[in-house]
């Protein structure tokens, strides 16, 4: 089954919450290689290189599934992400780079592991705060993580509460294709689910 769905996406850095569908083993796999990252991030010293721990909450706007269209209406969809991204400064205006992310979403309930690629563009040279960016990349199988295309288009303002320290308050369109979605059927007749 393919689940495709459409989310606004708000960003703001805050470590206090936490994703429960993620198992603690691997939470802490990827908080020891994002600590090793920022500890690198620290010791390199060059305004070039960018290290972005987000949180993302995403408000679940519509959702195709099984050739039906869901809306927001129909039931509230959304869910949690925590992504780690790598950045380089091109030039000036331009940034681009790597990034993982742990998706966790409600309504169906399933959770995703992307690795995706992004870009930034600070257009406005009067406004160097304020950046236009695009993730493009694919949720990997891993374990019962669902698979297949994520990717967003949207603007962003970075707000700096120090020299390599600061927050980043994004808004954007979000478009995930999963096709490996555990799925089932009630047969309310014969009283029996099919999987």
């Amino acid at each position: 089954m393919c689940l495709c769905s459409i989310h606004a996406g708000i960003l703001i850095l805050n470590l206090k919450n936490n994703i429960k569908a993620i198992d603690m083993k691997l939470r802490k796999r990827l908080l020891a290689i994002f600590l090793l990252f920022g500890c690198v991030s620290a010791m390199q010293g060059q305004n070039k290189f960018h290290f972005d721990l987000d949180y993302h909450y995403y408000l679940g706007l519509s959702e195709k599934f099984m050739n039906r269209t869901f809306h927001r209406d129909t039931y509230k969809m959304g869910g949690n992400s925590l992504r780690f991204t790598a950045r380089y400064d091109l030039s000036p205006l331009w940034s681009a780079g790597v990034g993982l992310g742990l998706d966790c979403y409600t309504n169906p309930s399933h959770n995703t592991m992307p690795i995706f690629a992004t870009v930034r563009c600070k257009a406005i040279k009067t406004v160097p705060e304020l950046y236009a960016f695009s993730d493009l990349g694919y949720a990997v199988k891993v374990g019962d993580y669902s698979k297949g295309f994520t990717g967003s288009l949207g603007i962003g303002y970075t707000y700096s509460f120090a020299k390599h320290l600061g927050v980043n308050f994004q808004i954007a369109y979000n478009l995930k294709c999963f096709d490996d979605l555990p799925t089932y059927t009630i047969d309310t007749y014969l009283n029996r689910t099919t999987y």
